[in-house]
């Protein structure tokens, strides 16, 4: 094992910081960039992510081969409210199908050959769900219009179990992460979530999740409405201990793990991003390891990236989850970094090298 495991509990204490990614090392790679015939910062917020990739990974080109996807799965009380359009049941199907890569994220995944890891943090089934990895913490969480949807050892629990995931890949060889989850009801979780940590109403972070009809959608805001209205003040852990997801905690121990361990992990949509945005709370810097891919069409996506300071590359209003507009950019990444790699330099295209003016 090559790095030592960090502890959450060391993150709470404060014991733990997180120096910044190196921009020297970023422009190195920007500068191989602007060897490449064509004109300069033409690839635009690929070149950034692409030698972003790189200066973590502490290459002098990123390796966007030996990738794992990692997809999170859990289940969530508040689907008693009817804020979904189908059961829990769900859950544990869709994350049998991801372990087989079977899904639309799955197939994606297997095509490009990224590895699949379906982890099961908080699935409310009796029985180990097959093709996933048994890490659950708890049978779902509670519904948090009731009670607190988990413990703060429950959630702390679960952010261990991602961070544990981190250095478990990179100890396998892989160096690219991708992060996904699978949790019906989970958009609704998040969304309250993001409102305590954005202070936004229930208007400004509801969306129709999977896809709820008119009367699904007003019951949804109503819940997140009824949340926001129930506490002031909270901390980070507390809010995600009263109304978060289990599979939610574990992709923030995923990119607390990135940070952590220096592997770079590439986000999906709103889900990920309402993760990130509690690591980034919890441990300064951390966002400064992400790598984003999509804006999803839920409404708080764009809030959500402006707070991490973030620009991801595709805006298709996209919502399919699993990790699915991680795995997209990565197709996208490696298309650039054959650019970067194999087309002609300047001098031997028998065009002068164009000057990098951003430089001067």
């Amino acid at each position: 094992m090559g790095d030592a495991r960090y502890l959450f509990e060391d993150i709470l204490e404060n014991k733990i910081t997180i120096e910044p990614v190196d921009k020297d090392k970023i422009k190195t790679i920007k500068k191989e960039w602007d060897r490449v015939s064509k004109p300069i910062d033409s690839f635009g917020k690929y070149e950034t992510l692409h030698s972003k990739i790189g200066a973590i990974q502490g290459f002098m080109a990123p390796d966007l081969y030996h990738a794992r996807l990692i997809v999170c799965c859990g289940d969530h009380g508040i689907v008693e409210e009817g804020v979904s359009q189908v059961d829990q049941d769900v859950t544990r199907i869709c994350a049998t199908n991801i372990g087989k890569g079977l899904t639309t994220t799955g197939v994606m995944a297997r095509h490009l050959g990224i590895d699949i890891l379906a982890v099961d943090v908080g699935i409310n089934y009796a029985k180990e769900v097959p093709n996933t990895l048994n890490r659950r913490v708890k049978y779902g969480t509670c519904n948090f219009l009731k009670q607190p949807a988990m413990s703060v050892e429950e959630f702390s629990r679960a952010v261990q179990v991602g961070m544990d995931l981190v250095l478990d890949s990179k100890d396998a060889g892989f160096n690219l992460l991708l992060v996904g989850e699978m949790g019906i009801g989970n958009t609704t979780s998040a969304s309250v979530v993001a409102g305590y940590l954005l202070d936004l109403s229930a208007e400004k972070v509801t969306g129709r999740g999977a896809g709820l009809d008119d009367e699904g959608f007003s019951k949804k805001r109503a819940v997140v409405s009824m949340a926001l209205s129930m506490y002031s003040g909270l901390s980070p852990v507390e809010i995600c201990s009263n109304f978060g997801g289990l599979e939610l905690a574990a992709m923030t121990g995923v990119i607390l793990g990135g940070a952590l361990y220096k592997v770079p992990v590439v986000l999906d949509g709103m889900l990920s991003m309402v993760s990130a945005v509690v690591a980034d709370r919890l441990l300064e810097n951390t966002k400064d390891y992400l790598i984003p891919s999509h804006l999803s069409k839920e409404p708080v996506a764009t809030k959500l990236a402006s707070k991490l300071s973030l620009e991801p590359p595709m805006d298709a209003a996209m919502a399919v989850g699993e990790g699915a507009g991680a795995v997209m950019l990565i197709s996208q990444l490696r298309m650039a970094d054959i650019a970067f790699h194999d087309a002609l330099k300047f001098g031997d295209s028998g065009v002068d090298q164009y000057e990098n003016f951003k430089e001067l």
